[in-house]
Order: C-alpha cells, then structure tokens, then sequence
C-alpha cells in the first residue's frame, strides 16, 4: 500500500502541475474565478497573481504534510507502544499523511482544470464540467473516512 501511495502521491504532483500549466497558458490578462446567474464575471484577478497563488497554496499544502510526515517518523515506537508510540500506527499515519498530501494535490489539480475550462472563451464544457470539482472534497472526506477506520482498528 505504502508503494502505491507514493507513486499517487508522484502522480498528483505532476498531475497539479500539468493543470496549472495549462490553465495559465490559455488563459487571458484577467482570471475571472465567479461569475453571476447570467454568465457574465463577478470577480477578476491577474493571471500573474493565479498562477503564484496556485504554486504557493501547493508548496504550502505539501511541506505542511512533509513536516507532519517528518515529525512522525522522529517518534520512537515499539509494537507493544500506546497510541502513537505503537510502530503499525505510526506507519498506518505516515501512509495516510502522504495519501492526504496526493488527495490534496489532485484536488488543487482539478480545481486548475476546471478554471481554466471557465475561463476559455470559446469553451462552455465548464458548467457540464463542474462536477468535477466536486470530487476533491468527497475524496477528501473518503480519505477522512480512512482515517477513522486506521484509528479504530485494534493493534496488539
């Protein structure tokens, strides 16, 4: 599991910044983020200012899980240990953090494909499109959901 994982967690990099380099390759001066009930735009913002934010709300999301990942492998553990000093919960947390950094990733990934389909002119898939963004957050309970069942689970 741990092996499949990491190669997620590889994957969602590329694939968040294949979506981001595309969303700001077809994208114009302005990046509208909201439109109105008539399809004309609420909000706008520099495209410049998109593409830094997208890089810096992903380098943000993914030290945060390195240093939790980091931190946990510092604790020492034994198979007789309590809560996280016990060594099959601290892998089982270690797998689940960076499953979590690649849940995250392919979340911001989508979310950059999605604006950028909004933001083509010659395109109206985005509104078939759109529930595609909404697979990020019911992956993300999913993965919530994992960790409840990895916290429940009986260890010697």
């Amino acid at each position: 599991m741990d092996k499949f994982i990491g190669f997620f967690r590889t994957v969602s990099y590329l694939l968040f910044m294949a979506a981001l380099l595309w969303s700001y390759a077809y994208m114009v001066g302005q990046v509208t983020y909201r439109f109105d009930t008539d399809g004309n735009s609420v909000y706008m913002i520099d495209r410049n200012l998109y593409f830094f934010g997208a890089v810096g709300v992903f380098i943000l999301a993914n030290v945060v899980c390195s240093v939790f990942i980091q931190t946990l492998k510092k604790i020492t553990t034994s198979e007789e240990g309590v809560g996280l000093r016990n060594r099959s919960l601290k892998l089982d947390l270690i797998t689940w953090t960076k499953g979590f950094s690649a849940v995250l990733n392919l979340f911001f990934g989508l979310v950059m494909f999605f604006l950028g389909l909004m933001n083509l002119a010659e395109s109206r898939q985005s509104a078939t499109l759109g529930f595609y963004v909404y697979l990020g957050p019911i992956l993300i309970v999913g993965w919530f959901f994992y960790l409840a069942y990895l916290l429940g689970k009986r260890r010697n």
